[in-house]
């Protein structure tokens, strides 16, 4: 403040005029000029309608209006892309994509091209396609069964009402079955009579609740000597069943009984095979079974009461397992 002072002291009277002219004049513009925002230059139409394509020479951003504070960014732009200049307003252009999409874009990033600009037409919406009901799926019991070595099998514990299939009309024969299933297709192919008049007093095992489907089935059969828990009084009755825990299940069913030896099942093991009543196909004392071999199983015991083993056999009847095969 002191400097300005001692400037302003050390004019002369004719400088002194001119520099309060000129402060008068700024004054006086700056009364009567109007004032300009950079909103107003953001927002104004362009001033100038130009009519040009235009190459975009590098990546740069499309904006809402001709300014770099105020715009929004809509869409970035990409070199080598077409445009249809249609306005301009200090430096920036206004332009119009082939998509339609219109915004401004500073002059930097374009130069003028006689290359072809191509509006695109959108396509039209394809009309839907007119609901039709659909056909209605036909049932067809044991649908994946057929050429299945087994099949003949399934078809006879099938027909017999030994076994049912799943609803969706599938046997599912080389899924395994677990101990709950297995001993439902014995007590009601077997013991129909019985477990039909039969009462339940207790699950039977510390595993089983009395809202599963199989509470009464493993009640029944643990009674009738069917089958055993385990030495913790479970039944597990979710374990995929093994050769020899179904053996037992289905011969007893059949009316068949045995001497516990050592392993237990030696007898059981060695009376079905002098009968010739297990699968060619079982390798192991503990093999699990699958749906198929169960069926292999009971249909063995049932053509051989019916004396109509043989015949079913046919080629194979000669052929057999034995208790010395498993062993090993």
């Amino acid at each position: 403040m002191i400097n300005v002072f001692y400037y302003v002291h050390t004019l002369n009277k004719t400088s002194m005029k001119k520099l309060i002219a000129l402060i008068a004049s700024v004054a006086v513009l700056a009364v009567f000029l109007p004032t300009t925002f950079a909103t107003d230059i953001c927002e104004a139409e362009p001033l100038t309608v130009r009519n040009f394509n235009a190459e975009i020479t590098t990546g740069v951003h499309l904006r809402t209006v001709s300014c770099m504070m105020e715009s929004t960014v809509i869409t970035t732009l990409y070199g080598g892309e077409i445009v249809q200049v249609f306005g301009e307003t200090d430096g920036w252009f206004k332009v119009r994509r082939a998509d339609g999409t219109e915004g401004w874009i500073w002059e930097t990033f374009l130069k003028p091209t006689d290359k072809v600009f191509n509006p695109s037409t959108p396509e039209p919406e394809p009309e839907p396609e007119p609901y039709v009901e659909p056909e209605p799926v036909e049932y067809v019991a044991m649908r994946d069964i057929a050429g299945h070595k087994y099949e003949d099998a399934i078809w006879y514990v099938y027909n017999n009402g030994i076994v049912e299939g799943y609803e969706d009309g599938s046997y599912k024969p080389d899924q395994t079955i677990n101990r709950a299933e297995l001993l439902k297709i014995v007590v009601e192919s077997a013991f129909a009579e019985t477990y039909g008049d039969f009462v339940v007093t207790s699950g039977g095992a510390t595993d089983v609740y009395s809202d599963a489907w199989y509470y009464k089935y493993v009640s029944f059969g643990i009674g009738e000597g069917i089958v055993e828990g385990y030495g913790d009084g479970s039944f597990k009755p979710a374990n995929n069943i093994n050769f020899v825990e179904a053996l037992k299940i289905v011969m007893i069913g059949t009316g068949y009984d045995y001497e516990e030896a050592t392993p237990w099942f030696k007898n059981l093991v060695v009376l079905a095979s002098e009968n010739n009543f297990i699968p060619l196909d079982v390798d192991k004392f503990d093999d699990e079974l699958t749906r198929g071999q169960v069926a292999e199983l009971i249909t063995r015991i049932k053509k051989y009461q019916a004396e109509e083993l043989d015949d079913y056999l046919g080629a194979m009847a000669s052929a057999r397992i034995t208790y010395e095969m498993l062993e090993s």
